[in-house]
């Protein structure tokens, strides 16, 4: 069962000890604040984005930012594509694949239509 937790990084703890540097591999996550709401959203999505199949990161992002804020990036992000990624999020997080813009509810009708 899913806990609401706070920030538990420090402020001196780095995002790179958290996260393996092919998350972030177009970008210095050291540049990154997590009093910036920006900042915030980009490290959400792009967790969510790479993280199929690997629990583990989901794990650190929730121990980093709470699951109400994890929900709220979530919903209507087009960084979060294929239905079965989308179908675990949803599941882990008690959404609906209709929150997410790049669900297609039909897939296979629509692969062979």
């Amino acid at each position: 069962m899913l806990q609401q937790k706070s920030i538990l990084i420090d402020k001196g703890m780095m995002l790179s000890s958290f996260f393996p540097n092919s998350i972030f591999w177009d970008c210095d996550i050291s540049n990154f604040n997590l009093d910036n709401w920006e900042d915030r959203s980009f490290i959400i999505q792009r967790v969510l984005k790479m993280s199929y199949l690997q629990d583990d990161l989901l794990v650190k992002l929730e121990s980093i930012f709470p699951i109400e804020e994890i929900k709220y990036y979530a919903e209507g992000s087009a960084e979060i594509v294929g239905n079965e990624r989308i179908d675990m999020l949803c599941k882990r997080y008690n959404m609906q694949p209709s929150q997410f813009p790049n669900y297609f509810q039909n897939l296979v009708d629509f692969m062979y239509a």
